[in-house]
């Protein structure tokens, strides 16, 4: 039990820490800007790197000494790191709490190879899929107290401000982040002392080296244990993916970010919660490696519903005179406005029913030369064409009332344009659509991950299972990475966010070929259930 308290309390200041800055560095954050377009991507970067860099040595050091004693160690360390957010917090030094999330990273890559390798050394070989779905599931419910209340104190954080001074609560990310990491340093302390699986090993201090031996040593195995890894891998370079996604929602649904962790990061943590027991009750008494099937197609179907899924819309306008927005709640009565999907004529006569809507032709850039000749008073897009305007650049901003807006700004000559665009909020039916279906990944994605967990641990050889779970989590690590830098590349290309799902069903097309041609033909064997 102490292992699992430890878990979710360093769950919830990874998460914290994360939320608090992806809000801050996405498009309309207070960071806005400071790494460019899609740069809270950069955030999931820096907790991910350590594990490439550092869990060689970790998962060594998981064989080499206690398990118990790595996890103290690292836990002492993560209250001294997380004064550093806090100072970075306080102080509005954004590159400060980066530091402070890539050095939690590097904690949570030491702790890693510890936590999941003492997994067979407590419990027996018929319990090893429930172990992993508990710690799964309140890893998770961690993940979704994280990211509510990660919104929640964003807000309070940034206050009032429109720009890179933060006037709220200083103290409260700081603070946060010190109270949960005591608490899990006094959970630690109470973990049962175990003895070293490896105790005369001698510790290699390389970055790379072991994990080139460990590699060679899975893929010369009997077992396909290497591409259980790169299954598992490919998962969570797609996760990673999706919450980049969904921090752009804002836009794509015209929701606050308080909603958007609350309606989405809140369901998907709860909905992989649900997977990972249903799949833990499924494998009671052994492994199930056939639901990891049943959760890559449920996770693709749904993937691609959220692909297709209508998305919200903006009205583009004139700026008034403080060069603030107004929105469609803004505009004179009876105003002209342009449209050209019925879809956005519907629901912009659910808000005003009292505007003139005229249908005009699809090319968006002479629909907007028509605002700002004043042919009509505004006009109305779907927010994932927001970007496509030739020659304009987007930059996101938010009044004094927390009202977000995008300026539209000439690229080559970098004057406003004096438009304005506003997200107009989803139906209520498209949000609950939304929701619905990222349920669907999130239990998908539990049901997918658990047998994989458990047959890294199960297949993995005793004396050096912290050296596999290391290796392991660099595979990790290496895909996530790509799968940030390739996100951002789309965005910076001027990709939406919400296209950016069909490279996510893509993926998981290609994970679920790669389990029917290697993992399928071995899921009979007595050793794999």
């Amino acid at each position: 039990m102490s292992l699992v308290i430890t878990q979710f309390f360093g769950v919830v200041n990874d998460n914290l820490l994360k939320q608090v800055l992806t809000f801050g560095l996405a498009a309309a954050g207070v960071w806005g800007g400071v790494l460019g377009d899609g740069g809270h991507s950069w955030v999931a970067v820096a907790l991910v790197l350590p594990f490439l860099l550092f869990g060689a040595i970790a998962g060594q050091l998981a064989d080499c000494y206690s398990k118990q004693l790595v996890t103290v160690r690292v836990k002492q360390a993560e209250f001294l790191i997380v004064v550093v957010a806090f100072v970075g917090f306080y102080f509005n030094n954004v590159w400060l709490a980066l530091l402070a999330m890539f050095l939690l990273g590097t904690q949570s890559a030491f702790f890693g190879p510890a936590k999941y390798g003492v997994i067979p050394e407590l419990v027996a070989d018929s319990k090893i899929s429930m172990a992993n779905a508990t710690i799964i599931m309140l890893t998770n419910v961690a993940a979704i107290l994280a990211v509510v209340i990660g919104g929640a104190f964003y807000e309070a954080y940034r206050g009032t401000a429109v720009d890179g001074s933060p006037d709220g609560k200083l103290w409260l990310p700081g603070v946060a982040l010190l109270f949960f990491a005591i608490l899990g340093l006094l959970s630690a302390k109470q973990m049962p002392t175990l003895p070293a699986s490896a105790p005369g090993m001698k510790v290699r201090w390389e970055f790379f080296a072991p994990y080139i031996q460990t590699i060679r040593n899975m893929h010369g195995g009997d077992t396909p244990i290497l591409v259980v890894c790169l299954l598992k891998a490919m998962f969570y370079m797609l996760a990673y993916i999706m919450m980049l996604i969904l921090a752009d929602y804002t836009l794509v649904l015209g929701i606050s970010e308080k909603k958007v962790s609350l309606y989405l990061f809140g369901t998907v943590g709860v909905s992989i919660a649900v997977g990972s027991v249903l799949s833990g009750v499924i494998s009671r008494g052994g492994i199930q490696p056939r639901l990891i099937l049943v959760g890559g197609i449920g996770f693709g179907v749904a993937a691609l519903l959220l692909a297709l899924a209508p998305s919200s819309y903006v009205v583009i306008h004139p700026a008034d005179e403080k060069r603030a927005a107004q929105g469609v709640t803004g505009l004179p009565k009876g105003a002209r406005v342009s449209y050209y999907l019925e879809r956005s004529k519907d629901r912009l006569i659910e808000v005003r029913a009292d505007l003139k809507l005229q249908k005009q032709g699809i090319t968006l850039d002479q629909r907007l030369k028509d605002v700002q000749a004043g042919n009509y008073q505004a006009m109305v897009i779907s927010s994932a064409y927001l970007n496509t305007f030739p020659n304009r650049k987007v930059s996101p901003e938010k009044d004094s009332n927390g009202t977000e807006f995008y300026h539209l700004t000439q690229i080559d000559s970098q004057e406003p344009s004096g438009l304005v665009a506003v997200p107009v909020e989803s139906r209520r039916n498209d949000l609950w659509f939304v929701v619905g279906c990222l349920f669907v990944v999130g239990a998908s994605a539990g049901l997918y991950v658990t047998p994989l967990q458990a047959l890294l641990q199960k297949l993995s050889p005793v004396d050096s299972r912290g050296q596999y779970i290391a290796a392991s989590n660099a595979i990790d690590a290496v895909l996530e990475v790509g799968g940030v830098g390739l996100f951002y590349l789309l965005r910076n290309l001027g990709v939406g966010a919400q296209e950016i799902f069909y490279l996510v069903v893509l993926v998981a097309v290609l994970t679920m070929a790669l389990f029917v041609a290697r993992i399928r033909p071995h899921i009979h064997k007595p050793a794999w259930n």
